[in-house]
C-alpha cells in the first residue's frame, strides 16, 4: 500500500510503509547480553547445587549418627565419657577416639566426603556434632547438638 502526499508546488511524495521487526544489530546485542548473563548465572547455579547436595548429605548422615547416639544413651545412660572426642573421616569409616565410637557403628553415606567430629560434654549427657568439609580447609558446614539445635554454615 502506498501513501501519497502532495506538497505545495505540485510535487507528490510517495512513502512506503516501514518494515516491522528487529535489525540484525539489535538481535546480536540481545544475544550478547544473554550470553554474558548465562556465563555468570550458570556457574553460580552449579556451585549452589553442589553445596545443597553436600549440606543434604551432611544433614542426613548427622541425623543417622544422632539416632545411633540416642540408642547408645538408651542402653548406657550417657552419650559417652565426658570430654571424649570422636571423629569419622571420609578416608576411613573407622572412627578414632575410643570404644564408644566403635559401638555406634556409624559409616557415612553419600558422595560428599565429609569429616564428622563428636564432642561429648556435661557428664556424658550432652554432645556437639560437627560436620566438616575437608576440601575447603576443614570448614564446619553443619553443627547439631543433643537438643536438635542445628546450624548450617554459609560458605
Amino acid at each position: 500500500m502506498f501513501f501519497a502526499w502532495v506538497f505545495p508546488g505540485g510535487r507528490a511524495m510517495i512513502r512506503k510503509p516501514r518494515a516491522a521487526g528487529f535489525s540484525l544489530i539489535e538481535l546480536l546485542l540481545v544475544l550478547a547480553i544473554l550470553g554474558i548473563v548465562s556465563g555468570i548465572a550458570v556457574p553460580y547455579y552449579l556451585s549452589q547445587r553442589r553445596r545443597a547436595r553436600t549440606i543434604g548429605d551432611a544433614e542426613a548422615n548427622a541425623q543417622v549418627l544422632r539416632m545411633l547416639l540416642e540408642s547408645y544413651k538408651a542402653d548406657n545412660g550417657v552419650y559417652g565419657a565426658s570430654g571424649a572426642a570422636y571423629t569419622w573421616t571420609y578416608t576411613s569409616a573407622n572412627p578414632t577416639g575410643g570404644s564408644a565410637a566403635k559401638a555406634l557403628n556409624f559409616t557415612p553415606k553419600g558422595q560428599s566426603h565429609m569429616n564428622y567430629s563428636l564432642a561429648i560434654g556435661g557428664a556424658g549427657l550432652t554432645y556437639t556434632l560437627q560436620v566438616k568439609d575437608p576440601f575447603i580447609g576443614n570448614t564446619v558446614v553443619y553443627t547439631v547438638n543433643q537438643a536438635g539445635s542445628a546450624t548450617v554454615a554459609k560458605y
